[in-house]
């Protein structure tokens, strides 16, 4: 699949908005000599984060490195740290969908289907983080 930019991509991450006060014109050409100039076509945000994904980032969103570990194990041990960090929110959602339960207030409560499927979840992403780990001994 052909990547693609929208004429002015690369101005408009050197100059930001600025490049909206330029006529289209010379947006264009700028943009042509940039990209003759060898400047690479920006990457957006969402595809440079998804990308960042698939180099086994963490569950605080940085790469596992561990001096002494090797670079698979450091993969597995993101993918763990990740389980770990969605077990936990969907731990604390549950924790307050009982308190609010608790406290009366059913307005806030979430439909059964979805809790249990948030128990589920849970129990899948526990379940993953384990396996990693007993796979590491």
């Amino acid at each position: 699949m052909a990547a693609f930019s929208p004429p002015g991509a690369r101005l408009h991450a050197l100059i930001g908005d600025a490049v909206l006060d330029i006529p289209f014109h010379l947006v264009e050409r700028l943009d042509a000599a940039l990209a003759d100039g060898g400047m690479p076509e920006p990457k957006p945000a969402l595809i440079d984060f998804l990308d960042s994904m698939q180099r086994g980032d963490a569950g605080d969103g940085e790469p596992w490195g561990e001096a002494g570990v090797p670079v698979d194990r450091c993969a597995e041990l993101a993918r763990v740290s990740r389980n770990l960090a969605a077990l936990s929110a969907v731990m604390r959602l549950l924790h307050a969908v009982h308190r609010t339960r608790q406290q009366g207030d059913g307005r806030s409560s979430l439909d059964a289907r979805v809790e249990q499927g948030l128990l589920l979840a849970g129990r899948e992403l526990a379940d993953s983080a384990v396996a990693v780990l007993d796979a590491g001994r």
